[in-house]
């Protein structure tokens, strides 16, 4: 009998945390052989987790962290990250373990596997104050809606509610702004992250007008290949009490408070400042008019100019591509038709051509998506230098532009077609590690011909970008419309 208590009290002397934590011994011996976890939060996004002035992690997700930390001796090596989108390219590439405040996606489940949800926030419609009554997702039709690229948000609000007006913005405060400044209509956005930019930054013009439908189910996300891992943090996070996890909303959250915002004795004190600085005013009025007069000119036109220039940066932001600089998808078709309607109306000519780039993706897969985009930036300077400036030019996604040569015709736009495939064939692009690299573009040629539809001329220059891709690539290929099935 004795000898039994002996042996109890042994293993638990030499396994406290198994006790503590409920860890398997797989688990414990996985932790030890991966002593260093590379977790990265979304760098901001206040109030569920962000990076403050001095660098340090914060938010509802650091105190769970914090708190699992210690319930499971378990340590998380933090990366700091400029953006989301780097965030969610670090974990393809195996750089980012772990993520901590993370929605479900069906195209994230590929690469990551999600915990239950722990903090579950509604996606709500910002807009201005000038938009009276509740609103919900269908009465914003015809109005521009932004977006959060990459948010789990926006793929939902895209499937479900197709055929908007939406916007794409690098952050929830650039679209905040947009809207505030009336460059766009609504945003969606957590209730929580939203109240506090408009707090922080004094939109004041802009209130919650009600919800878009979607609910973000934050969860932990594990890459696929550290799986076991997935099932540590559960435990962990079933580990924290519901007390506690009403602590830690409540200090985040906290959407009521008991002690007035003045006290009476600030009131008091207010009014005896008020009261002297009135008596001050009146002494110096007839002295300081004009100087007073002055500096308040001085002031809103600083201002004026510090919002014009703002707003210039938010339209560039709506209507360029990020990363290279030309017309976003959106802004040049937009453009494309009014260029249609134009043409039609004075019996001018229009060529549309659309490139891809050859063999991208492995690019990608062997020299990584920093390289990959060295690759279309200088595909795009390379063309752009051959195009003449009333020219349209514009990224319609992922690897794909298109060209719109206004008055061009048919022969024209061939041998300018040809000649951006020999010009991107002959460049040696210059990779981070010094290496050089060749790629090359499959070019689709249509001429408008009488045709102002704009849809069908992407159609048809899209399949014979095709065409020219089936026959060996780096070549062009021009659409017929006598025989639509053969092609020039």
């Amino acid at each position: 009998m004795f000898r039994l208590i002996g042996v109890v009290l042994m293993l638990l002397f030499m396994s406290p945390v198994l006790f503590a934590t409920g860890l398997s011994e797989e688990e414990q011996l996985w932790l030890q052989q991966h002593p260093v976890i590379h977790f990265a939060p979304a760098p901001y996004y206040p109030p569920v987790e962000y990076f403050d002035e001095s660098g340090t992690y914060r938010g509802i997700t650091a105190d769970f962290v914090e708190l699992m930390s210690q319930r499971l001796d378990i340590k998380l090596t933090v990366k700091q990250l400029p953006s989301w989108q780097h965030v969610v390219e670090g974990a393809k590439s195996g750089y980012v373990d772990v993520w901590g405040a993370a929605a479900y996606t069906e195209e994230r489940d590929r690469y990551m596997d999600f915990t239950q949800p722990y903090i579950r926030l509604p996606a709500v419609l910002v807009v201005r104050k000038e938009q009276h009554g509740p609103l919900n997702m269908r009465d914003l039709q015809g109005k521009r809606v932004v977006l959060i690229k990459n948010y789990a948000s926006a793929e939902y609000v895209k499937e479900t509610y197709p055929g908007f007006d939406y916007i794409e913005v690098p952050d929830l405060e650039t679209g905040l702004r947009m809207v505030s400044y009336s460059l766009a209509d609504a945003i969606v956005a957590t209730n929580a992250a939203a109240l506090f930019y408009i707090e922080r930054d004094g939109l004041s013009n802009l209130r919650v007008a009600g919800e878009s439908g979607y609910e973000w189910q934050l969860r932990f996300a594990v890459r696929e290949e550290y799986a076991p891992l997935l099932g540590i943090i559960q435990k962990g996070l079933d580990l924290i009490s519901e007390d506690e996890k009403r602590e830690i909303y409540r200090r985040w959250i906290n959407l009521e408070s008991s002690e007035p915002i003045i006290s009476t004795e600030q009131l008091f004190q207010l009014g005896l400042l008020a009261g002297l600085a009135l008596m001050v005013l009146v002494f110096v009025w007839n002295r300081t008019l004009s100087r007073k007069v002055l500096l308040q000119t001085w002031a809103l036109n600083a201002e004026l100019e510090e919002r014009k220039s703002l707003e210039r940066n938010l339209r560039r932001l709506a209507t360029t591509d990020e990363l290279t600089g030309i017309m976003n998808r959106r802004q040049l078709f937009s453009t494309l038709r009014g260029e249609l309607k134009r043409s039609e109306r004075y019996g001018e000519v229009i060529s549309l051509l659309m490139f891809d780039v050859d063999r991208f993706k492995e690019v990608n897969d062997r020299y990584g998506h920093v390289s990959g985009d060295l690759v279309l930036q200088s595909i795009v300077d390379t063309c752009t230098n051959e195009l003449r400036e009333h020219d349209l030019f514009g990224r319609i996604g992922g690897e794909e532009f298109a060209i719109a040569l206004l008055q061009a015709d048919e022969e024209t736009a061939i041998a300018v077609a040809q000649r951006l495939c020999d010009l991107v064939a002959a460049c040696q692009i210059e990779l981070p590690d010094g290496e050089r690299l060749q790629t090359s573009i499959s070019v689709g040629v249509v001429f408008a011909d009488n045709h102002t539809n704009l849809e069908e001329l992407l159609s048809c220059c899209d399949r014979a970008m095709y065409a020219a891709k089936r026959k060996g690539r780096n070549r062009v290929e021009c659409f017929n419309w006598r025989s639509p099935e053969l092609l020039v």
